[in-house]
Protein backbone atom coordinates (compact mmCIF):
# COMPACT_ATOMS: atom_id res chain seq x y z
CA UNK A 1 0.00 0.00 0.00
CA UNK A 2 2.85 2.34 0.88
CA UNK A 3 4.47 1.79 -2.54
CA UNK A 4 1.18 2.55 -4.31
CA UNK A 5 0.79 5.80 -2.37
CA UNK A 6 4.38 6.84 -3.15
CA UNK A 7 3.84 6.01 -6.83
CA UNK A 8 0.76 8.21 -7.08
CA UNK A 9 2.42 11.02 -5.12
CA UNK A 10 5.38 10.97 -7.51
CA UNK A 11 2.97 10.87 -10.45
CA UNK A 12 1.15 13.94 -9.11
CA UNK A 13 4.48 15.76 -8.81
CA UNK A 14 5.30 14.80 -12.41
CA UNK A 15 1.93 16.00 -13.72
CA UNK A 16 2.31 19.29 -11.82
CA UNK A 17 5.80 19.78 -13.26
CA UNK A 18 4.54 18.92 -16.75
CA UNK A 19 1.75 21.51 -16.48
CA UNK A 20 4.18 24.10 -15.08
CA UNK A 21 6.48 23.64 -18.08
CA UNK A 22 3.61 24.26 -20.51
CA UNK A 23 2.43 27.30 -18.58
CA UNK A 24 5.98 28.62 -18.72
CA UNK A 25 6.38 28.37 -22.51
CA UNK A 26 2.78 29.13 -23.52
CA UNK A 27 0.52 27.30 -25.97
CA UNK A 28 1.24 29.58 -28.94
CA UNK A 29 5.00 29.20 -28.56
CA UNK A 30 4.54 25.44 -28.40
CA UNK A 31 2.51 25.44 -31.64
CA UNK A 32 5.17 27.60 -33.29
CA UNK A 33 7.84 25.05 -32.36
CA UNK A 34 6.08 22.43 -34.51
CA UNK A 35 5.70 24.77 -37.48
CA UNK A 36 8.52 23.21 -39.51
CA UNK A 37 8.18 19.69 -38.09
CA UNK A 38 7.83 16.82 -40.57
CA UNK A 39 5.60 14.12 -39.11
CA UNK A 40 7.31 11.34 -41.09
CA UNK A 41 10.18 11.90 -38.67
CA UNK A 42 8.35 9.95 -35.96
CA UNK A 43 8.31 6.82 -38.14
CA UNK A 44 12.04 7.05 -38.89
CA UNK A 45 12.93 7.68 -35.25
CA UNK A 46 10.68 4.79 -34.16
CA UNK A 47 12.56 2.42 -36.50
CA UNK A 48 15.84 3.59 -34.96
CA UNK A 49 14.39 3.13 -31.46
CA UNK A 50 13.54 -0.49 -32.27
CA UNK A 51 17.00 -0.99 -33.78
CA UNK A 52 18.63 0.30 -30.59
CA UNK A 53 16.50 -2.07 -28.50
CA UNK A 54 17.45 -5.07 -30.65
CA UNK A 55 21.13 -4.18 -30.31
CA UNK A 56 20.52 -4.40 -26.56
CA UNK A 57 18.78 -7.76 -26.97
CA UNK A 58 21.75 -9.12 -28.91
CA UNK A 59 24.10 -7.90 -26.18
CA UNK A 60 21.96 -9.70 -23.60
CA UNK A 61 22.14 -12.85 -25.75
CA UNK A 62 25.97 -12.68 -25.63
CA UNK A 63 25.92 -12.31 -21.85
CA UNK A 64 23.67 -15.35 -21.49
CA UNK A 65 25.93 -17.31 -23.84
CA UNK A 66 28.87 -16.46 -21.59
CA UNK A 67 26.89 -18.03 -18.73
CA UNK A 68 26.43 -21.20 -20.80
CA UNK A 69 22.85 -20.52 -21.91
CA UNK A 70 22.10 -20.56 -25.65
CA UNK A 71 18.90 -18.68 -26.39
CA UNK A 72 17.40 -17.20 -29.53
CA UNK A 73 16.66 -13.53 -30.14
CA UNK A 74 12.97 -14.46 -30.35
CA UNK A 75 13.03 -15.87 -26.81
CA UNK A 76 14.45 -12.60 -25.48
CA UNK A 77 12.05 -10.15 -27.14
CA UNK A 78 9.15 -10.50 -24.68
CA UNK A 79 11.38 -10.44 -21.54
CA UNK A 80 13.22 -7.36 -22.84
CA UNK A 81 10.15 -5.33 -23.73
CA UNK A 82 8.31 -6.34 -20.54
CA UNK A 83 11.28 -5.16 -18.46
CA UNK A 84 11.63 -1.92 -20.41
CA UNK A 85 7.95 -1.12 -19.96
CA UNK A 86 8.03 -1.64 -16.19
CA UNK A 87 11.29 0.33 -15.89
CA UNK A 88 9.79 3.19 -17.91
CA UNK A 89 6.81 3.43 -15.56
CA UNK A 90 8.87 2.95 -12.38
CA UNK A 91 10.11 6.14 -10.67
CA UNK A 92 13.90 6.26 -10.88
CA UNK A 93 16.87 5.83 -13.24
CA UNK A 94 15.47 3.34 -15.77
CA UNK A 95 15.34 0.45 -13.33
CA UNK A 96 12.58 -1.64 -11.80
CA UNK A 97 11.77 -4.00 -14.65
CA UNK A 98 14.64 -6.42 -14.02
CA UNK A 99 12.62 -8.96 -11.95
CA UNK A 100 9.92 -8.93 -14.64
CA UNK A 101 12.50 -9.61 -17.37
CA UNK A 102 13.96 -12.46 -15.30
CA UNK A 103 10.49 -13.97 -14.81
CA UNK A 104 9.67 -13.89 -18.54
CA UNK A 105 13.13 -15.22 -19.39
CA UNK A 106 12.50 -18.21 -17.15
CA UNK A 107 9.10 -18.77 -18.73
CA UNK A 108 10.28 -18.35 -22.35
CA UNK A 109 13.73 -19.94 -22.26
CA UNK A 110 13.73 -22.08 -19.12
CA UNK A 111 16.68 -20.19 -17.62
CA UNK A 112 16.73 -20.14 -13.81
CA UNK A 113 15.65 -16.91 -12.17
CA UNK A 114 19.03 -16.35 -10.48
CA UNK A 115 21.04 -16.81 -13.69
CA UNK A 116 18.60 -14.68 -15.64
CA UNK A 117 18.65 -11.89 -13.08
CA UNK A 118 22.47 -11.95 -12.95
CA UNK A 119 22.64 -11.56 -16.75
CA UNK A 120 20.26 -8.60 -16.55
CA UNK A 121 22.41 -6.93 -13.88
CA UNK A 122 25.51 -7.33 -16.08
CA UNK A 123 23.56 -5.88 -19.01
CA UNK A 124 22.47 -2.91 -16.89
CA UNK A 125 26.02 -2.28 -15.65
CA UNK A 126 27.24 -2.10 -19.26
CA UNK A 127 24.48 0.42 -19.96
CA UNK A 128 25.63 2.63 -17.11
CA UNK A 129 29.35 2.30 -17.94
CA UNK A 130 29.80 3.35 -21.56
CA UNK A 131 28.33 6.92 -21.35
CA UNK A 132 30.59 8.07 -18.49
CA UNK A 133 33.43 9.58 -20.64
CA UNK A 134 30.90 11.40 -22.84
CA UNK A 135 29.00 12.75 -19.84
CA UNK A 136 32.20 14.12 -18.33
CA UNK A 137 33.26 15.72 -21.64
CA UNK A 138 29.85 17.33 -22.12
CA UNK A 139 29.82 18.61 -18.54
CA UNK A 140 33.26 20.25 -18.84
CA UNK A 141 32.39 21.82 -22.19
CA UNK A 142 29.05 23.15 -20.91
CA UNK A 143 30.69 24.57 -17.79
CA UNK A 144 33.06 26.77 -19.80
CA UNK A 145 30.94 27.49 -22.88
CA UNK A 146 27.35 28.09 -21.81
CA UNK A 147 25.42 30.01 -19.21
CA UNK A 148 23.95 27.15 -17.20
CA UNK A 149 22.77 27.78 -13.65
CA UNK A 150 24.99 26.64 -10.79
CA UNK A 151 22.05 24.66 -9.40
CA UNK A 152 21.76 22.60 -12.60
CA UNK A 153 25.52 22.08 -12.74
CA UNK A 154 25.56 21.07 -9.06
CA UNK A 155 22.83 18.46 -9.54
CA UNK A 156 24.58 17.06 -12.58
CA UNK A 157 28.02 16.90 -10.92
CA UNK A 158 26.59 15.22 -7.81
CA UNK A 159 24.66 12.63 -9.83
CA UNK A 160 27.65 11.90 -12.04
CA UNK A 161 30.03 11.55 -9.08
CA UNK A 162 27.67 9.12 -7.32
CA UNK A 163 27.44 7.03 -10.50
CA UNK A 164 31.22 7.05 -11.04
CA UNK A 165 31.95 6.09 -7.42
CA UNK A 166 29.43 3.23 -7.47
CA UNK A 167 30.76 1.88 -10.77
CA UNK A 168 34.38 2.24 -9.61
CA UNK A 169 33.68 0.35 -6.38
CA UNK A 170 31.77 -2.30 -8.32
CA UNK A 171 34.57 -2.93 -10.83
CA UNK A 172 37.40 -2.84 -8.25
CA UNK A 173 35.63 -5.23 -5.89
CA UNK A 174 34.51 -7.51 -8.72
CA UNK A 175 37.97 -7.85 -10.26
CA UNK A 176 39.42 -8.49 -6.80
CA UNK A 177 36.94 -11.36 -6.52
CA UNK A 178 35.37 -9.84 -3.41
CA UNK A 179 32.16 -8.60 -4.98
CA UNK A 180 30.15 -5.41 -4.70
CA UNK A 181 27.17 -6.94 -2.91
CA UNK A 182 29.40 -8.71 -0.37
CA UNK A 183 31.03 -5.37 0.44
CA UNK A 184 27.67 -3.65 0.91
CA UNK A 185 26.41 -6.48 3.13
CA UNK A 186 29.58 -6.36 5.21
CA UNK A 187 29.64 -2.55 5.58
CA UNK A 188 25.95 -2.34 6.49
CA UNK A 189 26.20 -5.55 8.56
CA UNK A 190 23.03 -6.87 6.96
CA UNK A 191 23.94 -10.46 7.86
CA UNK A 192 22.86 -9.68 11.44
CA UNK A 193 19.22 -9.64 10.33
CA UNK A 194 17.93 -13.20 10.07
CA UNK A 195 14.87 -12.09 8.11
CA UNK A 196 17.15 -10.87 5.34
CA UNK A 197 19.21 -14.06 5.11
CA UNK A 198 17.25 -15.51 2.19
CA UNK A 199 17.62 -12.29 0.21
CA UNK A 200 21.34 -12.09 1.08
CA UNK A 201 21.89 -15.66 -0.16
CA UNK A 202 20.27 -14.74 -3.48
CA UNK A 203 22.39 -11.59 -3.78
CA UNK A 204 25.58 -13.57 -3.15
CA UNK A 205 24.55 -16.09 -5.80
CA UNK A 206 23.94 -13.27 -8.30
CA UNK A 207 27.31 -11.86 -7.36
CA UNK A 208 29.11 -15.15 -7.97
CA UNK A 209 27.73 -15.28 -11.52
CA UNK A 210 28.61 -11.62 -12.14
CA UNK A 211 32.21 -12.07 -10.91
CA UNK A 212 32.58 -15.09 -13.17
CA UNK A 213 31.48 -13.04 -16.18
CA UNK A 214 33.74 -10.03 -15.58
CA UNK A 215 36.80 -12.06 -14.59
CA UNK A 216 36.61 -14.83 -17.20
CA UNK A 217 34.75 -13.30 -20.15
CA UNK A 218 36.80 -10.18 -20.86
CA UNK A 219 36.44 -10.49 -24.63
CA UNK A 220 32.66 -10.64 -24.33
CA UNK A 221 32.79 -7.72 -21.89
CA UNK A 222 34.59 -5.68 -24.58
CA UNK A 223 32.00 -6.74 -27.16
CA UNK A 224 29.25 -5.73 -24.74
CA UNK A 225 30.73 -2.24 -24.37
CA UNK A 226 31.04 -1.91 -28.16
CA UNK A 227 27.39 -2.91 -28.59
CA UNK A 228 26.44 -0.39 -25.89
CA UNK A 229 28.33 2.28 -27.83
CA UNK A 230 26.51 1.30 -31.04
CA UNK A 231 23.22 1.64 -29.16
CA UNK A 232 24.32 5.09 -27.98
CA UNK A 233 25.17 6.14 -31.55
CA UNK A 234 21.68 5.08 -32.66
CA UNK A 235 20.18 7.27 -29.92
CA UNK A 236 22.41 10.10 -31.16
CA UNK A 237 20.99 9.63 -34.68
CA UNK A 238 17.47 9.85 -33.27
CA UNK A 239 18.35 13.17 -31.66
CA UNK A 240 19.88 14.52 -34.90
CA UNK A 241 16.83 13.59 -37.00
CA UNK A 242 14.34 15.12 -34.55
CA UNK A 243 16.41 18.31 -34.26
CA UNK A 244 16.68 18.71 -38.04
CA UNK A 245 12.91 18.21 -38.37
CA UNK A 246 12.43 21.05 -35.87
CA UNK A 247 14.78 23.31 -37.81
CA UNK A 248 17.71 23.02 -35.39
CA UNK A 249 21.28 22.36 -36.52
CA UNK A 250 23.15 21.41 -33.36
CA UNK A 251 26.75 20.27 -33.13
CA UNK A 252 27.84 17.00 -31.55
CA UNK A 253 28.69 18.55 -28.17
CA UNK A 254 25.31 20.29 -27.95
CA UNK A 255 23.56 17.00 -28.72
CA UNK A 256 25.62 15.26 -26.04
CA UNK A 257 24.45 17.93 -23.58
CA UNK A 258 20.84 17.15 -24.50
CA UNK A 259 21.56 13.46 -23.87
CA UNK A 260 23.13 14.38 -20.53
CA UNK A 261 19.98 16.16 -19.36
CA UNK A 262 17.86 13.28 -20.66
CA UNK A 263 19.86 10.89 -18.47
CA UNK A 264 19.69 13.29 -15.52
CA UNK A 265 15.91 13.55 -15.78
CA UNK A 266 15.65 9.75 -15.56
CA UNK A 267 17.14 9.91 -12.05
CA UNK A 268 14.16 11.92 -10.82
CA UNK A 269 11.78 9.68 -8.81
CA UNK A 270 8.89 10.32 -11.20
CA UNK A 271 7.15 7.71 -13.41
CA UNK A 272 8.34 7.99 -17.04
CA UNK A 273 10.28 11.11 -16.06
CA UNK A 274 7.02 13.00 -16.59
CA UNK A 275 7.69 16.73 -16.47
CA UNK A 276 11.33 16.33 -15.46
CA UNK A 277 12.33 15.25 -18.99
CA UNK A 278 10.62 18.30 -20.50
CA UNK A 279 12.01 20.64 -17.82
CA UNK A 280 15.53 19.31 -18.40
CA UNK A 281 15.33 20.06 -22.11
CA UNK A 282 13.96 23.55 -21.39
CA UNK A 283 17.10 24.21 -19.31
CA UNK A 284 19.58 22.91 -21.87
CA UNK A 285 17.88 24.42 -24.95
CA UNK A 286 17.64 27.81 -23.25
CA UNK A 287 21.32 27.62 -22.25
CA UNK A 288 22.25 26.77 -25.86
CA UNK A 289 20.39 29.82 -27.15
CA UNK A 290 17.32 28.06 -28.53
CA UNK A 291 13.74 28.69 -27.45
CA UNK A 292 12.34 26.73 -24.52
CA UNK A 293 9.36 25.66 -26.64
CA UNK A 294 11.68 23.84 -29.07
CA UNK A 295 13.13 21.95 -26.11
CA UNK A 296 9.68 20.83 -24.99
CA UNK A 297 8.71 19.82 -28.53
CA UNK A 298 11.94 17.83 -28.82
CA UNK A 299 11.26 16.03 -25.53
CA UNK A 300 7.63 15.24 -26.42
CA UNK A 301 8.54 13.75 -29.81
CA UNK A 302 11.08 11.40 -28.22
CA UNK A 303 8.59 10.56 -25.46
CA UNK A 304 5.91 9.73 -28.06
CA UNK A 305 8.34 7.41 -29.87
CA UNK A 306 9.22 5.63 -26.61
CA UNK A 307 5.55 5.19 -25.69
CA UNK A 308 4.82 3.82 -29.18
CA UNK A 309 7.79 1.43 -29.00
CA UNK A 310 6.64 0.02 -25.67
CA UNK A 311 3.02 -0.22 -26.80
CA UNK A 312 1.69 1.92 -23.95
Amino acid sequence: MKKVILFFLSLIVGVALFIAVFRYIGVEAFKEAFKSFSWWTIGVVAVLAYAQTFVGIYRWKLILRAQGDNVTIKQLVAPKFAGLTVSYLTPGPNVGGEPVSAYFLKRNAGIGYSKGFASILVDKILDFTYPIPFLIAAMVYAFFKYDISWQAIGVFVFTLLVLIVLLAVFYVQTYRGIGFFSSVIRVLRLHRFKRMQKMIDKMLHFEELIIKFFNHQKELFAKGLILSLIGGIIVLLQFVIVLISLGIEANIVQILMMMVFMILSSFMPIPAGLGSYEAGQVIVFSALGYTASIGVAFALILRAVEVFKLGL
